[in-house]
């Protein structure tokens, strides 16, 4: 009896490490794609922030004419 109980420990550390190392590979490769997503996202948001600035600036100059054109024509 002692020996099967001694098989079945060495059996299941076996296991262990085995489920072990792949419970690291799997957490490094979520943690992989959440850095990728994280960075395309990061990526995209910059992009969003950039074309709303820009076209942000130029609408801006525009209504700054239209007011200046405004006043202009009352005077």
């Amino acid at each position: 009896m002692p020996l099967e109980l001694q098989s079945v420990q060495a059996m299941e550390h076996g296991n262990s490490k085995t489920l072990e190392w792949r419970v690291w590979r799997d957490l490094a490769g979520l943690a992989a794609e959440a850095l990728a997503i994280g960075v395309v996202f990061s990526v995209l948001l910059a992009l969003a922030v950039f074309i709303v600035a820009r076209s942000g600036n130029s609408s801006e100059a525009s209504l700054r004419a239209d007011a200046t054109t405004r006043v202009e024509s009352r005077a």
